[in-house]
């Protein structure tokens, strides 16, 4: 069980997903104040945690390989509800953390020492934490320098989600500049028929300067219509895949996110795409924090041997493509759903906040099923 919750999980939650960073490549830009907090500290392993509902992500690590973590088993779940630092001097003599693999088992850690990451007033998302296989002290000078590097990496996460924020306002304007380029077309392709036959040379003209320039309206409009088609196309060329997925890219992510914690629970991930529509493409923003929320759900309420299914598909409109994913968990499941509600509501409020639709289904008969309409305008 998920043990101690903060009093304020859902604005956390909705702080962490407004962040919409990809847990498995921040790895490069935080790896280098790993190293340093453990020359600072002198301590083995240093870890760069976020928290969700489900699951502690390790964005960043230096002395360990670690991915990802249930939430219930991790320490870092603690830290985020102090605020100042959180220290056990042996987890093997603490009775919450004394049965953890990672201290039972290779590296057999010992110490831990965490500091909440506080992204604004009181919203821990995480932690910067340190831990050893021996028992330490730390002193007072180390823990002032951990607290400078954990307020270094809430500055650059920030800064992460500003450049989100703009990628996403560049790709309405790209969006904006191709329905621009659309709606004069009709009137460019107006002028140049009227101008076709006023040109022709059959056609008696009063004026030599009218057909001159008609002839000229002509090639400049030629030329517009060009133009438009030229810059639409390149725009749209450079800007929408730097910061799209198509479901051949997602279904990888989400397997690449999730794979390990499906392994730890021992159950069984399949996943399914719609080959037809696998490269077509569409917006990241926040389709991750999405998916990943059932995902980790039915990872948690399945039993061991369980198999989850994964399908993504592509609605193609006229106005609009609509990201569809369909997640089931064959029985049998766990009995304790009543955590579950709560926490997929942030799941609910996010697609809603995109005009789509989610629903959640449990019984007997058809195990686990999340149904999830994602629009993504063209």
């Amino acid at each position: 069980m998920i043990q101690p919750l903060p009093l304020n999980e859902a604005e956390r939650i909705l702080s962490l997903s407004n962040l919409d960073v990809d847990y498995s490549t921040l790895d490069k830009d935080f790896k280098h104040l790993m190293k340093l907090a453990s020359r600072i500290t002198d301590m083995d392993v240093t870890l760069l945690n976020l928290v969700d509902s489900y699951t502690q992500w390790t964005i960043a690590q230096h002395g360990i390989e670690l991915l990802s973590m249930p939430r219930e088993d991790c320490v870092c779940q603690y830290t985020i509800t102090q605020d100042e630092g959180f220290e056990i001097k042996d987890l093997s003599c603490d009775s919450r953390f004394e049965l953890a693999s990672y201290v039972k088992n290779e590296p057999k850690l010992r110490y831990y020492y965490g500091i909440p990451l506080e992204i604004s007033k009181g919203i821990h998302i995480g932690s910067l934490c340190v831990m050893n296989r021996e028992t330490k002290i730390l002193s007072d000078d180390k823990i002032d320098l951990l607290k400078i590097i954990a307020e270094e990496i809430v500055g650059k996460l920030k800064d992460f989600q500003k450049i989100n924020e703009l990628k996403n306002e560049l790709s309405d304007a790209l969006k904006m500049q191709r329905k621009i380029a659309h709606d004069i077309r009709n009137p460019l392709a107006g002028i140049i028929g009227i101008s076709d036959i006023l040109i022709e040379p059959d056609e008696e003209h009063n004026q030599e300067e009218v057909l001159h320039c008609l002839k000229l309206i002509n090639n400049s409009s030629k030329s517009i219509l060009e133009i438009a088609d030229n810059i639409s196309m390149e725009l749209f060329e450079k800007g929408s895949q730097t910061h799209s997925f198509n479901l051949e890219t997602l279904g990888e992510r989400v397997s690449q996110l999730y794979l390990p914690l499906a392994r730890n629970k021992k159950v069984n991930l399949e996943f399914t795409i719609d080959k037809s529509k696998e490269h077509i493409h569409f917006s990241k923003n926040k389709i991750l924090q999405i998916i990943g929320s059932p995902v980790s759900s039915a990872i948690k309420l399945s039993k061991p041997d369980a198999t989850i299914k994964i399908w993504l598909g592509l609605s193609v409109l006229s106005d609009q493509n609509i990201l569809q994913v369909k997640i089931n968990s064959n029985a049998p499941f766990s009995n304790d759903i009543s955590h579950e509600s709560g926490v997929l509501d942030f799941t609910r409020v996010l697609i809603e906040g995109k005009n789509g639709s989610f629903d959640f289904q449990c019984n007997d008969k058809d195990g686990l099923t999340y149904n999830l309409s994602i629009p993504q305008y063209s």
